[in-house]
């Protein structure tokens, strides 16, 4: 990519991620049929959301992005340690490609069986759909 298309996309990309503002509690929306809806208009809700502990306020308990009302792109879950449960990515509310699934609340003792556990815990999905929005088209020239 030139340097000049280069700096285009990093300045979309900011300029995105900038606008979001602050996420929206997850417990603020409404279920309705598997998609979250804004509760004002009752809409099916785009951005990104957050929950916490109900015990631990401060922490966030998982933390990814709704389009129309379902899960799209990247998602993680933790543990009230502060550990990744589960990362990856989804489409259209769908888990795809490699995901990380650790069960245990604390990683292993010994460099051997962090490894280990590491291993056994990754889960692989369908490949992710390429999105076809504005940021992909610039990114892949």
């Amino acid at each position: 990519m030139p340097p000049l298309r280069r700096g285009v996309a990093a300045a979309l990309l900011c300029i995105a991620a900038c606008s979001q503002g602050p996420p929206t509690e997850l417990g603020t929306l409404v279920l309705r049929d598997s998609t979250y809806l804004a509760p004002g208009t009752l809409e099916p809700f785009s951005g990104r959301v957050v929950r916490h502990f109900a015990d631990a306020p401060g922490k966030i308990q998982i933390e990814g992005t709704l389009e129309d009302g379902a899960w799209e792109g990247e998602l993680t879950v933790y543990h009230e340690s502060g550990r990744i449960r589960y990362q990856g990515r989804l489409s259209a509310g769908a888990p795809c490609g490699a995901w990380v699934e650790n069960r245990e609340d604390e990683a292993a003792g010994s460099l051997y069986l962090m490894l280990k556990q590491d291993i056994e815990s990754m889960g692989i999905y369908p490949e992710c759909p390429e999105r076809k929005g504005l940021m992909s088209a610039l990114l892949r020239r």
